[in-house]
């Protein structure tokens, strides 16, 4: 644990990140940042009034960040290669370096990146998920889709993969025949179990929750497609061309009943996964009204365009640098550092 610093002022910060590769068609760096992202993060930092660094997450990650001695490191890195736990990897070297860093910790972000393991964990703490299944080969695809998947609908996806890595417009699966093969297709393209998870028919809602020990719902939003032909599902193809093909709408459009709710189960979420500082947590609505998590995602992406934690922020009021800034002074009030 590292300890508190009462007397901590921040003078530097360090930004730990992944760079996207923009040149890429194929969705591996769908999770790192552009270059305008870090850029405008930096900006609202130093607005802060502190000198900003960059750090690229490389194997010289520790040796660069001896060498900025920063007071604080703002994480925001992915993680490198397609492990479950490489959203762990620099939050590790952080702590090997007893550097005070937002966002939380590396048990957290490995358990969260595991879509699996957090429904496991929701599910035993009292928070409603939706029904899923894990299979690590095509001998236990048949298994789970013979013994449980003979009736409804069932979206496949890889089981730890991040900014819907992996579901496609066609991921939904309406026979066993049609499971097999598209759980066949993940488990041959990103090399990891699938997750089958129960299709939830309602709207797509997410919240923005940021505290530690006390919680604050500060955004919520409702995604519909624009033109809705046949089930929705926010899939890559979706986000990737977002301006045409979805609708994002504030807390007001959303039932008074649903969106108390998803309040209450979003902090739950929170607590039961011992999130720190900053999480988008994404429901599904079910067929009875229920709201239910689907996914929760302790490092969203903060594109001051496109991500949707910046977007649900416009829609509520909330500017992108009381956003960044919020984060930061969040994890100051972790380490006694107070506000900034």
């Amino acid at each position: 644990m590292i300890p508190s610093r009462p007397n901590m002022k921040i003078l530097s910060i360090a930004i730990v990140y992944n760079l996207k590769d923009k040149t890429r068609t194929d969705d591996l760096h769908e999770e790192y940042d552009e270059i305008e992202t870090i850029e405008a993060i930096r900006k609202e930092l130093e607005i802060a009034g502190a000198s900003v660094f960059l750090a690229e997450q490389t194997a010289d990650l520790a040796a660069d960040l001896i060498g900025i001695k920063p007071d604080i490191v703002f994480n925001i890195a992915e993680g490198i290669g397609k492990t479950r736990s490489r959203e762990s990897q620099a939050p590790c070297v952080l702590e090997s370096l007893d550097m005070p860093y937002t966002g939380s910790d590396p048990i957290s972000l490995g358990i969260t990146l595991d879509k699996y393991l957090t429904n496991t964990v929701l599910e035993k703490a009292g928070v409603p998920v939706p029904k899923a299944f894990t299979a690590g080969n095509a001998l236990d695809v048949k298994k789970i889709s013979g013994a449980f998947c003979r009736e409804g609908r069932w979206i496949v996806k890889p089981r730890w993969e991040g900014s819907s890595k992996g579901v496609f417009d066609d991921s939904l699966a309406f026979s066993q025949e049609d499971l097999y093969g598209k759980a066949v297709r993940v488990l041959e393209t990103y090399e990891q179990p699938v997750i089958i998870e129960e299709y939830l028919p309602g709207d797509e809602i997410t919240a923005a929750v940021w505290g530690n020990d006390l919680t604050e719902i500060f955004g919520m939003m409702k995604i519909s497609p624009r033109n809705r032909e046949g089930e929705f599902i926010y899939s890559i193809e979706q986000k990737r061309d977002w301006r045409k093909k979805i609708v994002y709408e504030g807390e007001d459009v959303i039932p008074g009943d649903v969106s108390g709710k998803i309040r209450e189960r979003a902090a739950d979420a929170f607590k039961a996964l011992s999130l720190r500082d900053i999480a988008r947590i994404d429901f599904r609505v079910d067929a009875k009204g229920e709201p239910r998590v689907i996914d929760v995602n302790p490092l969203p992406g903060l594109s001051p365009v496109y991500s949707d934690l910046v977007i649900m922020c416009r829609l509520s009021g909330k500017s992108y640098g009381e956003l960044i800034r919020g984060i930061l002074s969040r994890a100051l009030d972790r380490y006694n550092a107070g506000l900034v």
